[in-house]
């Protein structure tokens, strides 16, 4: 009778504890399971890895501190093992206690934990299923809540913004909302809302970590408006928490910057506790350097800096843009900006602005090379033959000097070199040449003074190499052979001779030179604006073109791009006057049209058509000069056109019904570069290879 008694209890509280009963005591049974049970470990879990998270986490202060910081992938990858325990707690809920009041709070973290993996499409979808469960409202808040936070780190503004109606219209907005829609805003560059939610919030935070880094950011939001007090403010507010010691040092920091307290920045210089954050110091002093524009001492600052900076790639980055737009040294520029590119990490916000940097000032450096090349080689070719031996003969007298030097420093054996453990090289090793530096050295020493500078070519050691054949000349595309200078008949002379040879001193280089200082001033104005967009220097070197080549066959595009680039309004005008009154048919001054008159109306379409029409007609009765005169009238009086295609192809007609092979020829090209997609583009190219050549 006693068991049978047993059995009937044992069958009763099994079926009590089914997780699909909605019997109190079964639910009581579920919910105190998984209270206590999965979702307190999952919970102490998630605690931990958040810490771990925080604690992790590297800032970068050199640019503005995100208020909500994505996780890094290289955290779940690191955490693995506890976020993957995390997510299989909290399932234990959803899989054993489907009947509790806990299966929201399950999803939640498993959410969380999907989030912490940088998994936001899975995490989405989970906080989004939470939404259809009838969660409990704390639930719901933190579930909407993180919905909107993960929109906003994948830049989803338009799901973010309905996530964010939806809240406000549920009343499920709190401090954790706030703060998101705080970052909502930083990220959209809307500082002064951005500023107005973190003066609400950054104070009510539990956390003083929280806080502090709250103050911290709403420093920079100011410094970004100019408001140097009221950013000295928040950074005091940041070092009152005292929550650790580095933000605290960033704070403060920041504070001297804006204070230009240099005396302040220097003792903290001295301290030792600051040893791992000087980079940062020597940064805020030539913040305060140039300010004061002493660039000098602010680029002497900069470069200490660079040392053990883990942030050295955007430090490179500024010493560029203070080069190329402060001091001007567009050489050192381009090597700073060479730097950052390598430096900086492809993930940084900056490295896509880096390499267009880059790109930018090495091809304008190459391009300023060229021209002052083809200058230094004409300033060479005024002096008399005498002189230009002489500095020949002086340079290769320093270089000898500098190899002695170079000589000497190797043969020297400084005390240090007691401690270099590096074992010596055999006697074998030491026979041979080029294993021994010093004497690979004084052999490139003794062949200098004997030879002089020689190209690595056949025959390079006659004496008189006129009947020997001569390498081209790189720099001016004519053979030694046929220059009017005397050949040596001396060694050492020779390769005196080649450079000699490099000199525009006869009429035929000094074109050849003049061509290629023309062509590279033209290249560098034309790259200054439409690749680098830079105004001042475009307009200064294509004004240099025209002073040095007033007929230069780029003038009219040169016009066009003094136009575009102009300072004022007076310097537009000019180069507006001089294109239409030198080129009245030029592409460009069409193009300037367009600019001003934008698109026509359809009365105005109407009417450019009809006067196409009447063109046709004077063309096809043979009234070619009547009918060239009324397109040309046509393009001025109606620029931009839909008829424009058909216009200019009338008027190359027009050109060869004159016999004018020229003008037709180059008004099929022009046709072809302005209207690559009419249909009577193929026609076109058609006449074109139809042009019998000259």
């Amino acid at each position: 009778m006693i068991r049978i008694v047993s059995v009937v209890l044992v069958l009763l509280l099994s079926l009590s504890c089914s997780q699909h009963s909605t019997k109190p005591a079964a639910v009581t049974f579920h919910n105190i399971n998984a209270k206590f049970n999965a979702i307190w470990q999952a919970d102490r879990l998630l605690i931990t890895l958040q810490k771990q998270l925080i604690e992790e986490r590297v800032e970068n202060y050199a640019n503005a501190l995100p208020i909500i910081a994505a996780v890094d992938s290289s955290f779940g990858i690191t955490h693995k093992l506890d976020i993957g325990n995390l997510i299989r707690k909290a399932s234990l809920v959803i899989d054993r206690h489907q009947n509790s009041a806990y299966v929201d709070d399950a999803y939640l973290l498993i959410a969380e934990g999907r989030m912490l993996q940088s998994d936001y499409k899975n995490a989405i979808e989970t906080l989004k299923y939470i939404n259809t469960l009838d969660p409990d409202r704390q639930t719901q808040r933190k579930a909407m809540t993180l919905l909107y936070q993960a929109y906003l780190i994948q830049n989803d503004f338009e799901s973010a913004e309905k996530t964010d109606a939806f809240i406000i219209e549920n009343e499920l907005n709190n401090w954790e909302y706030q703060r998101v829609k705080a970052f909502e805003h930083q990220q959209k560059g809307e500082t002064n809302a951005c500023i107005n939610l973190l003066n609400q919030i950054a104070n009510k935070s539990k956390n003083r970590r929280e806080r502090s880094r709250l103050y911290f950011i709403l420093g920079q939001q100011y410094e970004t408006l100019n408001q140097g007090s009221l950013a000295k403010q928040a950074y005091q507010n940041s070092m009152r928490q005292k929550s650790n010691y580095e933000l605290t040092l960033r704070a403060n920091i920041a504070f001297k910057s804006l204070d230009q307290s240099i005396p302040a920045l220097e003792r903290m210089l001295a301290d030792p506790k600051n040893e791992d954050q000087k980079a940062e110091i020597y940064v805020a002093l030539g913040k305060i350097y140039v300010e004061q524009k002493d660039l000098n001492r602010a680029k002497d600052a900069w470069q200490k800096a660079t040392f053990n900076n883990p942030n050295k790639g955007e430090l490179y980055y500024q010493l560029g843009r203070m080069f190329s737009t402060q001091i001007k040294d567009y050489g050192r520029a381009a090597a700073y900006f060479d730097s950052a590119a390598t430096s900086l990490s492809p993930m940084s916000p900056m490295y896509a602005s880096v390499l267009k940097a880059q790109k930018d000032w090495n091809q304008y450096v190459t391009l300023e090379r060229a021209v002052m090349h083809e200058d230094s080689l004409q300033k060479l070719a005024k002096l008399p033959l005498s002189n230009l031996q002489a500095l020949y003969k002086q340079a290769q007298l320093k270089k000898i000097s500098k190899s002695d030097s170079v000589l000497k420093s190797q043969t020297k054996t400084p005390k240090a070199l007691a401690t270099f453990t590096r074992r010596p090289a055999s006697p074998d090793q030491q026979s041979f040449y080029f294993y021994n530096e010093q004497a690979r050295i004084k052999g490139e020493q003794e062949f200098s003074m004997k030879w002089g500078i020689r190209n690595l070519e056949d025959n390079w050691n006659r004496k008189n190499k006129q009947n020997a054949p001569m390498a081209m000349n790189t720099n001016t595309g004519q053979q030694p052979a046929n220059s009017s200078m005397p050949v040596f008949a001396t060694s050492t002379t020779d390769s005196m001779q080649i450079w000699l040879d490099a000199i525009p001193t006869t009429e035929a280089k000094l074109l050849i030179s003049n061509r290629k200082k023309e062509q590279a001033l033209f290249d560098l104005g034309k790259y200054c604006k439409t690749q680098m967009g830079d105004n001042t220097l475009a307009n200064t070197h294509l004004k240099h073109l025209l002073a040095d080549f007033p007929y230069t066959s780029h003038e009219a595009e040169v016009r066009y791009l003094q136009y575009l680039s102009a300072p004022n309004a007076q310097e537009k005008k000019l180069a507006r006057i001089a294109l239409f009154d030198r080129f009245p048919d030029s592409i460009y001054k069409l193009t300037i049209l367009k600019l001003e008159t934008g698109n026509l109306s359809d009365s105005k379409e109407l009417q450019a058509e009809n006067a196409y029409v009447a063109a046709y007609t004077e063309f096809k009765r043979n009234a070619f000069e009547s009918s060239l005169r009324a397109c040309q009238q046509i393009r001025i009086n109606y620029p931009g056109s839909k008829s424009e295609d058909k216009i200019v192809f009338l008027s190359a007609l027009c050109h060869a019904g004159l016999k004018d092979r020229e003008q037709y020829e180059k008004t099929l090209k022009q046709f072809i570069q302005l209207f690559p997609l009419s249909p009577l583009k193929i026609e076109a190219e058609e006449r074109i290879n139809a042009i019998p050549k000259k």
